[in-house]
């Protein structure tokens, strides 16, 4: 069964330090940091609610089933400008001499449930993308570094299969 979640009735509002928002579609969503994040409208693409993941913020995301495969559309917004960020990015391969370090990511995924935990580095988009996530996870938590923010549009995922 396929479940989404494109916070359309979710009310623009903050979220507070520690309080879990539940969605319509059975999303726990938590701040677990003092920084901004939320549900505000739409950046870009089409108009509606968001949810904005701030500056060093770390915001999770749990499902009340095991997820087997997530689809998540979001893009990012980044204090760099298109091709400094790309430098940053393509500098992290390579030996130049930098008056400071360049971060290799802005933001990670990390993937818990079932007695494992995943982390991984968050891709860059800067316009609406879809990234898929295998499963099987029952928590998602996105964290966020200093360079822009992570703008979470929908979400759309499939339940794990127990036979």
């Amino acid at each position: 069964m396929m479940f989404e979640e494109h916070f359309q009735q979710v009310d623009r509002q903050s979220l507070p330090h520690k309080q879990t928002l539940l969605t319509p579609s059975g999303l726990s969503i938590r701040s677990n940091s003092t920084s901004s994040s939320g549900f505000h409208e739409a950046f870009k693409g089409e108009d509606g609610t968001e949810l904005v993941i701030g500056e060093h913020s770390d915001v999770e995301i749990a499902f009340a089933q095991e997820v087997e495969c997530l689809r998540l559309e979001y893009y990012v917004v980044s204090d760099f400008l298109g091709d400094d960020l790309h430098m940053l990015f393509d500098a992290g391969n390579h030996n130049y001499d930098l008056i400071a370090p360049a971060p290799r990511n802005f933001y990670w995924l990390t993937l818990e449930g079932s007695g494992f935990r995943d982390l991984r580095p968050g891709p860059i988009a800067t316009q609406p993308y879809h990234q898929v996530i295998d499963g099987p996870f029952r928590r998602l938590t996105i964290s966020t570094s200093q360079a822009g923010t992570v703008h979470i549009r929908k979400l759309e995922w499939t339940g794990t299969q127990r036979h």
